[in-house]
């Protein structure tokens, strides 16, 4: 009977199409709330003692601004590096163990709220084993309820389909992890950092790593960048198409920044240091400061002053190099409204006052 109703069925297409795939398996994942001092905790707020705040611990990702990491075998802290609150997020895992070959979605989150952070038990510890796959197949976790799944096992990703999300989805291209740093622990006053960097520096240089970070993702930059006439370190040569490409890449793929503050300049940059002033911290949100982030770039990438990778080079009276092309893209994105994090959805408007 079941054959003949499945042929009946099949044949009926004005009804139903004809597929041999099985339905969708109704399973609900666990949804959690992260958005209240009775649920979650808070990053880089005033008072927190800088050894915790420029730790390793603290390090992330910056295309996994929400960031999920094991504890043990059975707890996770998840974490919001991103100083905007995030909603309707669906957390996945891949468990790198013989038999499971697709990413699971392990759970959602309903709210995190900026720079939150809480500790939580694997969903399959106290609820159903079951879940799906990004394929829509189900998967039975039942094998780890006991003993969970060792640190090393697994990896963690987000994803939504909310506007926020998509922009810092954008975010995938970048390889960068992302430390704030103090480059002035014996408190020198005759160099140029600061003398300690303050949550409140930190908070604000979440935001900008974020803005950055999508405008070199972005395709926009890259097509200007690549069509830019971008001078070497000899400061005369040109750098070919595919040399610019080659230097475009290396951003992307740039492993590490040491984020810090500075003082009595703009900014400093050169290896994973990645130095900014007050100043750029305070207006970032505003207004482009393309002009000073991308010269640090430019040296953090191995340029040199001779070369436009830094400073820009004046063609006949047209200033060329990465930094116009920066501040053209970000004048862009204010104008088109692109940046995940603005004033309007930064947690704490006084820290731009």
């Amino acid at each position: 009977m079941k054959l003949l109703f499945k042929t009946f069925v099949c044949s009926s297409f004005l009804f139903l199409s004809c597929s041999d795939k099985e339905s969708i398996p109704n399973i609900e994942l666990t949804t959690y709330s992260f958005d209240s001092e009775s649920n979650s905790s808070l990053m880089f707020q005033d008072g927190e003692s800088q050894e915790v705040m420029t730790s390793e611990s603290r390090m992330y990702e910056i295309s996994k601004v929400i960031r999920v990491k094991p504890i043990d075998n059975k707890t996770i802290e998840v974490a919001n590096f991103a100083p905007i609150a995030i909603e309707d997020i669906t957390i996945t895992a891949t468990i790198e163990v013989e038999g499971f070959h697709k990413p699971i979605k392990l759970f959602k989150i309903d709210k995190i709220r900026a720079h939150g952070k809480q500790e939580i038990n694997y969903p399959f510890i106290n609820n159903s084993p079951l879940f799906l796959n990004t394929s829509n197949q189900e998967v039975d976790l039942s094998v780890f309820k006991d003993t969970g799944i060792a640190p090393n096992n697994i990896a963690f990703d987000f994803t939504g389909d909310n506007e926020i999300i998509q922009k810092l989805k954008s975010l995938r291209k970048l390889k960068w992890m992302i430390k704030y740093h103090d480059f002035d622990t014996e408190n020198n006053p005759d160099n140029n950092w600061a003398e300690d960097i303050t949550a409140k520096d930190i908070r604000r240089f979440t935001g900008l790593m974020i803005n950055l970070g999508v405008v070199f993702a972005s395709d926009n930059f890259k097509n200007e960048f690549t069509n830019e006439n971008i001078i070497g370190n000899d400061g005369t040569t040109a750098l070919t198409e595919n040399e610019k490409n080659e230097a475009y890449n290396i951003i992307l793929n740039k492993p590490r920044y040491n984020c810090g503050k500075v003082v009595n300049v703009s900014g400093l940059g050169g290896g994973a240091t990645f130095g900014l002033a007050e100043h750029v911290l305070r207006d970032y949100i505003r207004k482009e400061t393309g002009f000073i982030t991308a010269h640090e770039i430019g040296h953090t990438i191995g340029y040199n002053h001779s070369s436009n990778m830094t400073y820009p080079h004046e063609v006949d009276g047209v200033n060329t190099g990465i930094s116009p092309v920066t501040t053209r893209i970000m004048n862009h994105f204010f104008e088109s409204d692109l940046y995940p994090v603005t004033l309007e959805n930064y947690y704490l408007a006084s820290d731009f006052e």
